[in-house]
């Protein structure tokens, strides 16, 4: 568990420090396995939900150490909380932000799962304000029902309307995993037609880019040429 804390620690210091150096706000992502990981449980995919508190304190630790009196914004999001009980152990641990995942759901049952988590957040401190220990913004984030076949500009306008959430990871062409933007085909009109929506029913909501990022070509031959793929 020392380790599993110090490696915390290493991990929460770099990246904040690199954000320092370009003046650039910070969101360190923790996902479902780190916070078991960090639960000091060596069977961690098998972690309790003590366990995973347990985590989500050391994690927060490691940011609030080198974070509390930085310069920059810093939040510490939770990547993909799949329940209620995953988002509100990531909270009481010192998260900021926290994702629900309910995008394998129907729309209504999403709906439900949303609200019910916004309002918990909500609750405790977790939404547009302080981040850990400096001037951050913790936003609330689930991502959307991926359904090619929802008008999705209109159902986004329904579920920012029905849940209250903060912001939401709409579904527009990325793509998450080992892909890494390989055959990508983003679709921009999408998210212009969501923003033009939301702005003539005056609701306010950030749009997030989930599952956005891509290697560089030139890394990629680098990795491949040493025999990977």
């Amino acid at each position: 568990q020392r380790f599993q804390t110090s490696s915390a620690v290493a991990q929460g210091k770099a990246a904040i420090q690199v954000h320092e150096m370009f003046r650039s706000a910070a969101i360190l992502a923790g996902g479902r396995p780190g916070k078991r990981l960090y639960g000091g449980r060596c069977d961690f995919m098998n972690a309790t939900l003590e366990d995973k508190k347990k985590g989500a304190e050391n994690i927060a630790g490691a940011v609030k150490k080198y974070g509390e009196d930085s310069p920059i914004p810093i939040v510490l999001h939770l990547d993909h909380g799949r329940d209620s009980d995953s988002c509100a152990a990531a909270i009481a641990g010192g998260y900021t932000s926290v994702m629900i995942d309910g995008s394998s759901l129907a729309f209504d049952e999403n709906v439900e799962l949303t609200r019910e988590v916004v309002k918990y957040a909500h609750a405790r401190g977790v939404e547009r304000g302080r981040g850990a220990g400096s001037a951050g913004r913790g936003w609330r984030t689930m991502c959307f029902q991926r359904d090619p076949l929802i008008p999705i500009p209109l159902k986004a306008v329904e579920f920012f309307r029905k849940t209250g959430v903060d912001a939401l990871a709409i579904s527009y062409g990325t793509m998450h995993g080992a892909s890494k933007g390989k055959n990508v085909k983003l679709r921009k009109e999408i998210a212009v037609a969501i923003r033009e929506c939301l702005n003539h029913e005056g609701i306010f909501g950030a749009l997030v880019s989930h599952c956005s990022s891509t290697v560089p070509a030139y890394i990629v031959d680098e990795i491949n040429g040493l025999g990977a793929r």
